[in-house]
């Protein structure tokens, strides 16, 4: 008996690529429609831009008011550097230029007032045609007159309790029918030179604002209220350096204020 012959196996069929490749399978790069190593695309890495430090130097001492033009200077480097390098930081180096330069022309501009007496405290001061103050206003200790009046910050009373007191080195001149403490009645320059010592200072203020100054200012027959005290403002050493020779002689009321002036009619 024969056997018939078996029908030869029927062809696989290839198998379909799907639209992105077989699922499960890993992708190889450079093959069409399969995905690239690791699930990512293929590309160049930019690693993130720096922030300039002079830049962010400059912002910083601009806002905390530091050495005059440090910041200008830090901030103007710092463009330079960023347009070279590419850095971040641009920005802040601007602002940081900006800033400062507001600062310095603020202070430049208080400066020029300041000297030219703009920012004292109230008008300028007025006198009469016989030199009396008519107008009040802030002044330096040094800048007062024979026959000025004055009120001050310092607390007399603790002035005669303890001689060589530090005073301040302003007052408020007003006019002497106004309530003031103080009322000078002389001034002088002590001679010039090296600081003669505070001791020698001292002696030579009790000389010449004693006896002939006080009666030639309130008169020989004058009676003087017993409120009124003899004081004297004299430099320091540390003034002496800056040119302060003055002496000023007054009167003061160290209990609180008088009105009018002791000045005799014949001064």
């Amino acid at each position: 008996m024969s056997i018939p012959p078996q029908p030869p196996p029927s062809p696989q069929p290839y198998p379909q690529p799907g639209a992105y490749g077989q699922p499960g399978q890993p992708g190889y790069p450079g093959l069409p429609g399969q995905a690239a190593p690791y699930g990512g695309p293929q590309g160049w890495y930019a690693p993130p831009q720096k922030t300039n430090v002079p830049a962010v130097v400059a912002f910083v001492m601009s806002l905390v008011c530091a050495i005059p033009l440090v910041p200008l200077i830090l901030g103007i480097v710092a463009l330079s550097q960023i347009r070279k390098s590419g850095e971040k930081g641009r920005g802040l180096a601007i602002a940081a230029i900006v800033i400062h330069s507001l600062t310095l022309a603020f202070y430049a501009i208080m400066l020029v007032l300041g000297l030219s007496g703009a920012l004292d405290d109230g008008p300028s001061t007025r006198r009469d045609t016989g030199g009396q103050v008519t107008t009040p206003r802030s002044s330096d200790v040094e800048d007062i007159r024979k026959g000025d009046c004055f009120n001050t910050d310092d607390d007399l009373a603790k002035t005669q309790e303890r001689e060589g007191t530090q005073a301040g080195l302003s007052v408020r001149i007003v006019p002497c029918d106004q309530p003031h403490e103080g009322e000078a009645y002389a001034v002088f320059d002590l001679d010039a030179g090296p600081f003669p010592g505070m001791d020698k200072v001292v002696a030579t203020a009790e000389e010449k604002c004693g006896g002939k100054a006080l009666t030639d200012y309130v008169g020989s027959a004058a009676a003087l209220p017993k409120t009124l005290e003899v004081f004297y403002y004299h430099p320091q050493a540390s003034s002496w350096i800056r040119g302060d020779r003055s002496v000023t002689c007054f009167l003061g009321n160290a209990g609180g204020t008088s009105t009018g002036s002791a000045r005799g009619t014949g001064s």
